[in-house]
C-alpha cells in the first residue's frame, strides 16, 4: 500500500497471534546455590543478587537502593507503583544485615560500578543475566526472576498474599496469589500423601 502496489490491507481481518507466556523464569533453590557457589561473599555480583532476594525489589528500585535508605532494622524506600507513590518499609533479614555490613565500597548507591556510578536498569538487567549465565544458570536468569523467588520464599515461609504485597510493594493480589496457590498445592499434596500412608 505504502508503495502503490496495491490499493488494500490484507491484513487489517487477519487475528493476531496469541502468545501464552508465563513471563520470567523465576530462579530455583538449585539456581540461588549455584551463584552464590560461583560469587562469593562481598563480590558486587553477590551484593546485588542478595538485595535482590533479601528485599523483592524491582530492578528500577534495587539500583537506586542506597544506605540512605537503611533507616534501624528496615529498608525504607519509595517506589512507584500503578501510578502512586507507595512508602515500602522492608525489614531487614539477620542474614541481610551481615551482608549489608560487610559492603566494603562508600557509593552513594548500593548496587553500582567500580568507579561509584549507578547502573541502569537494562545494564544492571545485563549484568546479572550474564553473572548467572557465568555460574551455569540458564539463559535469561533475570532480575525480576528473583523477584518472583523471592515471593516463593515468602510464600514457602507461610506469608499470606498481603504480607508478601507488604513487602513487594505489588498492588494487584491475583500476581501473588499465584505464588501462595502454587505453595499451598504443593503443601496440601504432601498432607494428602502422608495420610494415605498412615492409612495403610
Amino acid at each position: 500500500m505504502k508503495w502503490g502496489y496495491r490499493p488494500d490491507n490484507p491484513m487489517l481481518n487477519v487475528d493476531p497471534v496469541q502468545h501464552r507466556s508465563k513471563g520470567y523464569r523465576t530462579w530455583t533453590e538449585a539456581d540461588i546455590k549455584a551463584f552464590r557457589a560461583k560469587w562469593e561473599t562481598g563480590t558486587p555480583q553477590r551484593i546485588a543478587f542478595e538485595i535482590l532476594l533479601y528485599t523483592g525489589l524491582r530492578r528500577s528500585d534495587a539500583v537506586r537502593l542506597g544506605r540512605r535508605h537503611i533507616q534501624g532494622d528496615f529498608i525504607v524506600i519509595h517506589t512507584k507503583k500503578s501510578g502512586e507513590m507507595v512508602e515500602l518499609n522492608i525489614p531487614i533479614h539477620a542474614e541481610f544485615a551481615r551482608l549489608l555490613a560487610g559492603i566494603g565500597h562508600e557509593h552513594l548507591n548500593l548496587i553500582a560500578t567500580r568507579t561509584g556510578v549507578a547502573r541502569s536498569e537494562k545494564a544492571f538487567t545485563n549484568w546479572i543475566i550474564e553473572a548467572a549465565k557465568d555460574a551455569g544458570l540458564p539463559p535469561h536468569s533475570s532480575p525480576h526472576g528473583l523477584r518472583k523467588a523471592a515471593c516463593r520464599r515468602l510464600a514457602e515461609a507461610g506469608c499470606s498474599t498481603l504480607e508478601i504485597m507488604s513487602i513487594t510493594g505489588h498492588r494487584n493480589m491475583k500476581e501473588i496469589e499465584t505464588y501462595v496457590q502454587a505453595v499451598n498445592q504443593r503443601r496440601l499434596a504432601r498432607a494428602a500423601i502422608t495420610k494415605r500412608a498412615k492409612a495403610k
